[in-house]
């Protein structure tokens, strides 16, 4: 909590934006969301027996489905393939179990060594203070070598930078 994660990732997402690549971003909450309003006719179909509920409007679309710990990696990887334009980059922010590479931000000057290690998947650490860890400590600005350390993780130099823009 309030490490600066949310702005990090939302910097990074209109970052990389900015360049030309797709990206979609996931929030992970270990907090019930209630993503839907009770009595709304979505949620009289969820509680009818829907395995997933989509709503559709003029200029957005989403759905929701429930799962459980065991499923929710499973969904999220085949939940984005499903759009018509496929990301070229997921940002998740706050999935610590996920087996994915991490990244650990950590504001709180009192926190001097990171939830996780090399070894539990985290590829570097953001902070504006001195951390113990053995992988790069990065601060929140500039942005750009946080991104080439993303870049440099999934093998993607290739990606465009801010001075190389998709076209």
């Amino acid at each position: 909590k309030n490490s600066g994660k949310t702005t990090l990732t939302e910097r990074l997402v209109a970052a990389f934006t900015q360049t030309g690549l797709r990206v979609c971003a996931i929030k992970h909450t270990s907090d019930e969301i209630g993503f839907d309003k009770p009595c709304t006719d979505s949620d009289r179909l969820r509680k009818a027996g829907a395995i997933a509920v989509g709503m559709v409007a003029r200029s957005e679309v989403g759905f929701y489905t429930a799962h459980t710990a065991d499923t929710s990696e499973a969904w999220i990887e085949t939940a984005f393939s499903s759009l018509p334009h496929l990301p070229d980059l997921i940002i998740y922010e706050g999935y610590r179990g996920g087996p994915h590479p991490k990244i650990e931000c950590i504001l709180k000057p009192e926190v001097t060594t990171p939830s996780f290690t090399a070894q539990q998947g985290l590829i570097a650490v953001v902070s504006n203070h001195a951390i113990a860890a053995d992988v790069p400590i990065l601060t929140y600005d500039p942005l750009e070598p946080i991104m080439d350390l993303i870049r440099a993780s999934f093998g993607r130099e290739d990606w465009p930078t801010a001075q190389t823009k998709l076209h």
